[in-house]
């Protein structure tokens, strides 16, 4: 790095800080002019009114509106760009590619930065990371290169690759690299303090990242990594890309992000906003599930607590059996047998005289309503039938007012006459509904009929005491759909599915049916598939669960989360086959202390004095997070309710590992009591240490640490 040069970089730094503030200055008095020309529009239609109090007509009103609409959406714009120019000040750009086209004699320096900027003559000074030249940066190194733009592929040579390290706005120095982006950038960010919430990585995006973040926008897209890979951040720059690149057709309300939990919510709220664009909502998968399926459903960390017992042998045959791909053909086979056959039809009649025959419902049902699907063709079929009652009606009316008229006169009559043929058809009203109103609890019930132990009992038992299991909800909402009982969202454009790993190939199917023009993002860990009883995943479940064999998997392989000794720590807990691949960063070795209160609170204060912003101490049930919780100061349980957020940042999160999955912090405490270390077992203690970036304290017994070969 030459002093010249430093000079020369510098100097455009301060020229891109002054158009900046040039910028947020002008941005600024123009919201403030459309502030006044609103106030000046109301004040002028005030006084028209105050003058002649009809002077506006509807019509006038409405342009008027419109005006004001029109005024306060370029408000909103300069606002924006006002908040986008002042995130820049701190970090004006970031890197730099140099790139001569084939054809072409000089080079085009592009600069790359978290927005665009221009200069007075209209020329780019800054890219916005996410335009197709920008790519070069990510993916290649200094020679001949390729990349995509609008107008297809364009060719030539990197000549430079430039990253810059700023502080408050300084450009501190520069590197030139003729490799991947710089190892000592990043791991001068990974070394820092993490926050409360997830942050930008447009800087330090890898080149495996970069592929999935740049991704088409393939129906259906799955990315595979360990712990501290990276997917929710790819997750959230994908979004972030997409909505740049089709801006015209996606926007924010058309994106939901499908969340583990609430705190996991909160967790990536900033990331969009600092990537500027708007926040996508989040929900959960039971939120979602407790939208469509009647019953008191069961919460997922309820049956993980339940499951971890393993004397429930019942519970978790029930698990097992309704996870794959097997279970989720069998509930589309009961599905499409039901559309053929419909309900057990029969004859309706009063006394000696029939409404309909049991064969013509057969008919309508099975030939002359298949276009429609299940439900649509029962309520057909109540239409076809209430309108044969009104004919009965009216006919039973007209003999019980001559029965009557004896012994009634006027109204009397009327009402006594209704009443009568009210009573009398009452039976047959009953049996329609019987026959017509379907539970779709106990239809699903119905498909468990060949299941074994006793799971078609247990099923029709919960159905009618309108209890529901997890792992039966999503099937339920998944059999809603599929027979036309519930109606899907056509408005979400792309769903992004974190944790991935935890569902079930009936919940896949299902949002795959409730979200039909969704293109959808999945991302996952297998070793992180923790649900006790679900059998190990191959992830290309995912692409069966959605009907695409072929569509795209894409497999992040470094861990850039923990330190060194963090993940060998992982690596010794996880069964051979999955180990992590650590992006080297060295720190101090995880501390093995006894299995007792005093140890879990004397860490616990050690890591508040050593002052690290984010502690949490992870359990392996939620009984157990509960109990430490009440001697932590400052504990903040997070128990799968709706306060699941933790906003005062001197809490210590304390949680079982099932709410902690997708969530990081400096510093981790998990208590662990002994239990038989089956692949399960070291997965979900896996998933517990996993979360600790800098510290990790592991509280348990030595049977535990004699089994793994860990030595404390």
């Amino acid at each position: 790095m030459s002093e010249s040069e430093l000079r020369k970089e510098q100097e455009y730094t301060e020229k891109v800080q002054q158009l900046l503030l040039a910028a947020i200055a002008n941005s600024t008095d123009s919201s403030k002019d459309h502030i006044a020309s609103i106030k000046q529009l109301m004040a002028d239609a005030w006084e028209e009114l105050r003058l002649k109090p009809t002077a506006l007509s509807e019509q006038d009103m409405q342009q008027l509106a419109g005006e004001v609409d029109r005024y306060l959406a370029r408000k909103a714009l300069n606002d924006d760009l006002v908040r986008r120019y002042r995130q820049m000040l701190k970090n004006p750009f970031f890197a730099r590619v140099d790139f001569r086209e084939d054809g072409q004699e000089e080079d085009e320096k592009i600069v790359i930065g978290l927005y665009s900027l221009k200069g007075p003559g209209n020329e780019l000074l800054v890219h916005d990371w996410r335009a197709p030249v920008c790519s070069l940066y990510y993916d290649d190194l200094p020679g001949p290169v390729t990349y995509d733009s609008p107008s297809g592929e364009i060719r030539g040579t990197m000549t430079l690759k430039r990253q810059y390290k700023m502080e408050d706005g300084r450009l501190k120095y520069y590197v030139n690299t003729a490799v991947s982006i710089e190892d000592e950038l990043l791991l001068d960010i990974l070394s820092g303090a993490t926050q409360r919430r997830i942050r930008q990585i447009v800087a330090t995006i890898q080149t495996e990242q970069n592929r999935a973040i740049r991704y088409g926008n393939e129906k259906l897209l799955s990315v595979i990594g360990g712990a501290g890979s990276g997917k929710t951040s790819v997750a959230m720059h994908r979004i972030a890309f997409l909505m740049y690149r089709y801006r015209n057709r996606l926007e924010a309300s058309r994106i939901l992000i499908l969340s583990p939990s609430n705190s996991f919510s909160e967790y990536i709220s900033t990331v969009l906003p600092e990537l500027g664009e708007e926040n996508a909502p989040a929900v959960t998968l039971y939120k979602l599930v407790c939208d469509l399926v009647p019953g008191r459903i069961e919460k997922p960390l309820i049956q993980t607590e339940i499951l971890l017992d393993e004397s429930n042998q019942a519970r978790r045959e029930s698990v097992r059996y309704k996870s794959g791909l097997e279970f989720k053909r069998l509930l589309e086979d009961f599905a499409k047998a039901y559309s053929e056959t419909g309900p057990l039809f029969r004859d309706i009649a009063l006394e000696d005289t029939n409404l309909i025959r049991k064969d013509e419902l057969e008919r309508m049902y099975r030939q002359d309503f298949t276009a429609l699907l299940p439900a649509q063709r029962l309520e057909r079929l109540k239409s076809v039938l209430d309108s044969r009652l009104e004919r009965w009606e009216t006919s039973l009316l007209q003999q019980y007012k001559e029965q009557l008229r004896p012994r009634y006169r006027g109204k009397d009559l009327d009402v006594a006459s209704r009443f009568a043929v009210s009573h009398r058809l009452q039976p047959v009203r009953k049996e329609i509904r019987d026959m017509l109103t379907v539970s779709v609890p106990h239809l699903y019930a119905e498909s468990l009929k060949n299941a074994p132990s006793g799971l078609y009992r247990m099923a029709l038992d919960n159905a009618d005491a309108g209890v529901v299991w997890w792992e039966d909800a999503p099937c339920i909402a998944y059999l809603m759909l599929l027979l036309g009982f519930s109606h899907g969202d056509k408005s979400i454009r792309h769903l992004v599915v974190d944790e991935a790993q935890d569902y079930t190939a009936c919940a896949l199917g299902m949002l795959s049916a409730y979200f039909p023009l969704a293109h959808v993002t999945l991302l996952g860990d297998p070793k992180q598939r923790t649900c006790p009883a679900m059998p190990m995943l191959d992830p290309a479940m995912w692409n069966e669960s959605f009907g695409l064999k072929d569509a795209p998997m894409l497999e992040l392989t470094r861990c850039y989360r923990s330190t060194l000794d963090i993940t060998r720590l992982c690596n010794a807990i996880l069964p051979d086959a999955e180990q992590l691949q650590p992006f080297g960063r060295e720190g101090e070795a995880p501390t093995i202390v006894p299995l007792t209160d005093e140890a879990v609170k004397e860490a616990v204060q050690r890591y508040v004095d050593a002052g690290y912003g984010s502690i949490a101490v992870i359990t392996r049930t939620l009984k157990e997070a509960d109990r430490i919780s009440r001697f932590i100061p400052k504990a903040h349980l997070l128990d799968g309710s709706d306060e699941d957020i933790l906003s005062d940042p001197g809490d210590i999160a304390v949680g079982s590992y099932h709410l902690m999955k997708g969530l990081e912090f400096d510093a981790v405490i998990v208590v662990w009591p002994y239990a038989r270390m089956s692949d399960g077992e070291r997965r979900r203690l896996y998933t517990a240490c996993s979360r600790a970036l800098h510290r990790l304290t592991l509280a348990t017994d030595r049977r535990l640490t004699d089994e793994l070969g860990i030595i404390s």
